[in-house]
């Protein structure tokens, strides 16, 4: 996995789910996360633009050890390839700034919906916290130096490309969605994401649900049903996941209404009072969009 890119709340740290008004009031009513295959999401390199950074990443570790790492490189495509054809990654996506016009326009109805400020630290879902890296001077420095460490370990071991090794390329490839194209710079995202499968080659290709399981392979959660929803007429698959780990913790602790959103704070202050999601902060976008 590539460790830095781990998301690591600082204490009383929010991270803010922009939606419309529809979305906003099934989040709070069933306590749930809607998280998205990634194809279905804005930025059409979902994936892709991390995969590049992985081909420029081996062909330079490759033009600075010589043939001596064309074998090590060649495991780890095949694994890298591997984990993306037989996985579904499913994302809900998060911002750590709660008022980006920006973000208004795209996410919450042009301004009409809500941000939804969450504390990371008590989302104790079956998904990864990733904070999302868009410098691509950065990706490729952070992710050279995770192969070379992992060559160089290979290496001392004499090669061996075990469960151990496969196991910790795969959860890297899988890692590589936390690289994006530097022009979504200002969302400054963390991202949640849960991984699904897919059938492997030769059977009729179907989404496979998966439970969780952490870096050392212990089981998390039972396997998540996987779903399908419409929206402006196409179909997208999605992972239900509850945020409040079975109505232990209540990480919601702020509501920022948008900048063309037509409820009074103590509308939604009533709202959410009434059906018991007490002590959250309720104020308004600072934009002055209309």
């Amino acid at each position: 996995m590539i460790l830095e890119r781990l998301y690591q709340p600082n204490e009383g740290e929010l991270i803010y789910h922009y939606c419309r008004a529809e979305a906003f009031l099934e989040i709070i009513k069933s306590r749930t996360i809607w998280q998205s295959a990634y194809y279905v999401l804005n930025d059409s390199m979902e994936r892709e633009w991390g995969y590049s950074i992985f081909t420029k990443v081996a062909k330079q570790l490759h033009d600075e050890i010589g043939e001596a790492s064309e074998t090590f490189l060649r495991h780890i495509d095949a694994i890298a390839r591997m984990a993306y054809s037989s996985s579904m990654a499913m994302i809900s996506s998060y911002s750590l700034d709660g008022d980006v016009l920006s973000q208004w326009r795209a996410y919450a109805d042009n301004g009409r919906g809500f941000a939804i400020g969450f504390s990371a630290k008590l989302m104790q879902m079956p998904a990864k916290q990733l904070r999302v890296l868009y410098d691509k001077d950065t990706q490729i420095r952070e992710l050279l130096g995770n192969l070379k460490h992992i060559y160089e370990y290979e290496k001392s071991i004499g090669f061996k490309f075990d469960d151990q090794f496969q196991s910790h390329c795969a959860n890297l490839a899988l890692d590589l969605c936390a690289y994006k194209n530097p022009a979504f710079r200002e969302e400054k995202e963390i991202r949640l994401v849960h991984v699904s499968g897919v059938a492997p080659e030769g059977q009729s290709k179907k989404i496979v649900a998966l439970g969780a399981r952490d870096q050392d392979g212990k089981r998390l959660s039972d396997p998540i049903e996987i779903r399908f929803r419409i929206s402006d007429g196409v179909a997208i698959p999605y992972v239900v996941l509850d945020y409040t780990n079975g109505r232990i913790a209540s990480p919601i602790k702020e509501v920022v209404l948008g900048p063309r959103n037509e409820n009074s704070t103590s509308n939604i202050g009533f709202f959410l009072n009434t059906i018991g999601m007490l002590g959250v902060t309720i104020r308004r976008s600072s934009a002055s969009y209309r």
